[in-house]
């Protein structure tokens, strides 16, 4: 029992130092968030004299994300272009830090309770009292 209580012991630590890291990943995360995806477009404006049809296309810079269950583009000036793609950047780290603190968090916890479950003593030990019931949702299996 000491032994399997250990284990989880340190798991949960480990856990929860895996935890604060990406806590500190989102304290770190300076300036603002952009949403949505930074892309690049190149086409063919259709002048018969233009350079895009030897082959030279025109490239603009777009920022595209949904909007009311539709995808919205929206050009992005070349003057803005470095800005754009650094908060899609920093938007992008900061909702993989989030997911990441949404799966630890359900690992503490499941960890929790596995830590309770082995430092359970039967009493008394000739005719021990049953487990607790269970409450709320039934874990997946």
């Amino acid at each position: 029992m000491r032994s399997r209580s250990s284990r989880v012991r340190q798991r949960l630590a480990e856990a929860a130092q895996r935890h604060l890291e990406q806590v500190e990943l989102l304290l770190a995360n300076k300036g603002p968030l952009i949403r949505g995806s930074f892309g690049l477009r190149r086409r063919v404006c259709g002048k018969p004299n233009c350079h895009c049809v030897r082959g030279e296309r025109h490239e603009s810079k777009y920022l595209s994300a949904s909007q009311d269950g539709k995808l919205r583009q929206v050009h992005v000036p070349e003057s803005d272009v470095a800005e754009v793609s650094q908060g899609v950047a920093r938007y992008r780290r900061f909702r993989q830090a989030e997911a990441k603190l949404v799966e630890l968090s359900a690992l503490q916890l499941r960890l929790v309770g596995e830590l309770g479950e082995a430092q359970l003593e039967p009493y008394p030990p000739d005719n021990p009292l049953p487990p607790r019931a269970r409450r709320g949702r039934r874990p997946k299996p």
